[in-house]
């Protein structure tokens, strides 16, 4: 459970920290990206959309950090929304027909690798979990009592 609780909390720093530099120095972060804000209603959109919903989506992982059932939520948010992302990556990239540049795929890296980890860490808190219910298992068969059928 370590493990997941590391990646949620890198992906809580990484989209916090994103989010809050894209609400406060919006210029300068959509000039990162190639964007030119021309008119008022394009920085409040960026701000909004770039971040004020990763500075949610961070705020909400935080809250996934209680228990194992809030863990699996944020980690199924992290997979779906990385890979999501990937996929919208490869998808406007194809669209676009344009010379791939490093940057390109450096994000589309990322992505992968995050929704990867994402997955790894889920599959690792299911494991824990079967063999949490196992030890259970064991321990009342020991102790005599009725043990339930296994799939």
């Amino acid at each position: 459970m370590t493990f997941a609780r590391i990646i949620l909390a890198i992906q809580i720093l990484i989209l916090g920290g994103v989010g809050m530099a894209y609400w406060v120095r919006p210029y300068e972060m959509a000039n990162l990206n190639g964007l030119l804000l021309m008119e008022s209603i394009s920085v409040i959109n960026v701000r909004v959309w770039l971040g004020g919903l990763q500075v949610g989506l961070a705020l909400f992982l935080g809250s996934t950090l209680r228990d194992r059932a809030s863990i699996r939520s944020g980690l199924m948010l992290v997979m779906l929304l990385q890979g999501t992302l990937a996929l919208a990556r490869i998808t406007a990239v194809w669209l676009d027909r344009d010379s791939l540049l490093l940057e390109d795929y450096s994000a589309l890296s990322v992505k992968v690798f995050t929704a990867l980890l994402a997955g790894l860490a889920l599959w690792r808190l299911d494991l824990l979990e079967r063999r949490e219910a196992l030890a259970a298992q064991r321990l009342l068969a020991a102790d005599g009592g009725e043990v339930p059928p296994q799939d």
